[in-house]
């Protein structure tokens, strides 16, 4: 135990010295802030074009005047209609033509027709009435503030028509109930609590497969310089792997310590230090721990059977996709985190650490057994990962020359020593 020790120790010290630790340490949440902060940027004020081609001759003026109150933003221009369908000299009409400026994303168009003055579809032989821009944010942005302020004033003027009070359409129109989303413990709840899950599942798949990956790097080097012919003069294989193992665990630790803590200050400088309760802090490390040590003994197997990046990469690149997984499935189990696909993949070992912290840290949290079990099942499967890359490692990291094919390394697994 000295010697895993020893070796823990150096592995530790050598990483958290490095510059490229206080890099990471430093950059990590500032680029996760960046995540959140920078959709809030917005450009200076810019006027976005509106071209109005109104047939029916009723809506444009009202319309071009309730958008300019909207202040500078936008810059309307009513069209005459007459002959805007009709192809010019063979080629693309009036119609097409804005149609296109606007996929171009020059402009937005407004086409008004009879139907729009009664909400409803085009009969046959109407012409189609449509609000055209493109396919960009920001033009849908625009697009609904346009139609929100074109429906209102079509509803006034049917509500006229019709003489309806404002008040009794007001009425009909408002909600008969609200949906509020609560915590668990049953007070009102806010966008931080749907956030938290991903955040921690996030936070958790960066100090796992992004940390463990160091070891390859660390492994490769080690084994081409000849470092490992010296050491292994003096621990066993399996004292050296666990070091490594266990000391880059320790710089995962640190890193997530103070990249949780400073979350967790920052929060409760907002007022929000109750999105994350204690339990859920213990069970973000016990995954961590559990988790770390199970893909990053396949690192080490990875790292000890080859011989260059290269071909670790060759290695490792059908195993990102699958560690990635989780991530990808991460907003369909978020909708129904105790649903079936969500329980079941809960209970894949690679996918158990962060779909199990995204579940607890969300709500409903998954009953306990579930909790229980999947962390049983956890452990052994650490146990074997750990005995396996052992066996990789023991044969592995002496070998040079030609890499092994996997089915040398599936050979070393199950080989008894």
């Amino acid at each position: 135990m000295s010697r895993i020790w020893t070796i823990l120790k150096r592995e530790y010290l050598e990483n958290v010295r490095t510059k490229a630790f206080l890099i990471g340490l430093i950059l990590t949440p500032v680029w996760m802030g960046l995540i959140f902060v920078v959709p809030m940027i917005k450009d200076g004020p810019k006027k976005q074009k509106v071209v109005v081609l109104d047939e029916t001759g009723e809506l444009a003026v009202p319309l071009q005047q309730a958008l300019e109150k909207q202040g500078e933003t936008y810059e309307v221009t009513v069209e005459n209609a007459e002959g805007a369908w009709e192809p010019k000299d063979g080629g693309e009409s009036r119609i097409d033509a804005l149609k296109r400026q606007a996929g171009e994303g020059a402009l937005i168009a407004v086409v008004l027709t009879a139907p729009v003055l009664e909400k409803r579809p085009a009969k046959e032989g109407e012409r189609e009435p449509g609000l055209y821009g493109a396919a960009t944010t920001g033009a849908t942005k625009s697009a609904r503030v346009i139609g929100a302020v074109l429906n209102e004033l079509v509803t006034e003027r049917i509500l006229t028509a019709r003489n309806i009070p404002k008040e009794t359409a007001a009425l009909i129109a408002r909600d008969a109930i609200n949906f509020t989303p609560l915590d668990k413990g049953g007070e009102k709840g806010g966008m931080g609590q749907i956030i938290m899950p991903m955040m921690m599942m996030l936070l958790l798949f960066m100090g796992i497969v992004g940390i463990s990956q160091m070891l390859i790097n660390s492994t490769l080097e080690e084994k081409s310089n000849r470092v490992y012919e010296v050491l292994l003069s003096s621990v066993s294989p399996f004292q050296l792997m666990a070091g490594k193992i266990l000391g880059i665990c320790g710089v995962g630790f640190t890193l997530l310590t103070l990249w949780s803590g400073g979350g967790l200050l920052a929060a409760s400088a907002q007022g929000a230090g109750d999105l994350v309760s204690v339990a859920q802090i213990g069970w973000f490390f016990v995954y961590y721990l559990l988790g770390f040590v199970m893909i990053a003994s396949l690192m080490v197997a990875i790292g000890s059977a080859c011989n260059t990046i290269k071909e670790a990469q060759n290695l490792m690149a059908p195993i990102s996709v699958v560690l990635a997984l989780p991530l990808i499935l991460s907003m369909v189990i978020m909708d129904n985190p105790n649903g079936t696909l969500a329980t079941a993949a809960s209970f894949v070992p690679p996918f158990t650490p962060f779909l199990m912290m995204a579940r607890i840290a969300g709500a409903p949290a998954p009953p306990d057994w579930q909790i229980w079990a999947t962390l049983l099942l956890l452990v052994l499967a650490t146990y074997a990962a750990v005995r396996l890359a052992a066996r990789v490692f023991r044969v592995g990291v002496l070998m040079y020359g030609q890499p092994p094919t996997l089915k040398q390394i599936l050979r070393w697994m199950w080989a008894k020593y």
